[in-house]
């Protein structure tokens, strides 16, 4: 099930997000997160456990996925399908939808694609020796 995340998931949330970056705790922080006003974090929740979450970010009527993390043991689930479907449905002003991937993470990439996104553009050696692919999927009034 999907909802919005809460503040009791707190530890649970930073759990996960380590499992992107490890300073995670300091870049993101849940309670300002959670009172901003474009910023919006929906997880999905298996009996009532936290396992998955995608963080956004709404600009007008565009939407950036920030973060989306799966748990290790939950992936190849279609949970982040799950999660990036929601999104696009989640918004009735939203026109597109951004995302920004390091290119060595092809399950990412591989994922995004089946969801709609194509690459727009890169960031050459934007981490470090490796490329950030620059993603899009434009909204039809259908959602997804």
């Amino acid at each position: 099930m999907i909802n919005k995340v809460i503040l009791s998931d707190l530890e649970r949330f930073n759990e996960l997000g380590r499992l992107v970056n490890a300073n995670f705790n300091n870049l993101f922080n849940l309670s300002s997160l959670l009172g901003s006003e474009t910023d919006y974090i929906y997880g999905y929740y298996d009996n009532d456990e936290l396992v998955g979450f995608i963080h956004l970010s709404k600009s007008y009527e565009v939407v950036d996925i920030v973060n989306i993390v799966v748990d290790i043991n939950k992936r190849k689930m279609g949970i982040g399908k799950k999660l990036v479907q929601y999104v696009c449905n989640a918004f009735d002003d939203v026109e597109s939808i951004m995302l920004e991937v390091r290119e060595s993470n092809e399950a990412a990439i591989n994922l995004y694609k089946k969801c709609g996104f194509v690459e727009i553009n890169r960031r050459k050696k934007y981490y470090g020796n490796e490329d950030a692919i620059i993603m899009k999927k434009v909204i039809s009034n259908e959602g997804c």
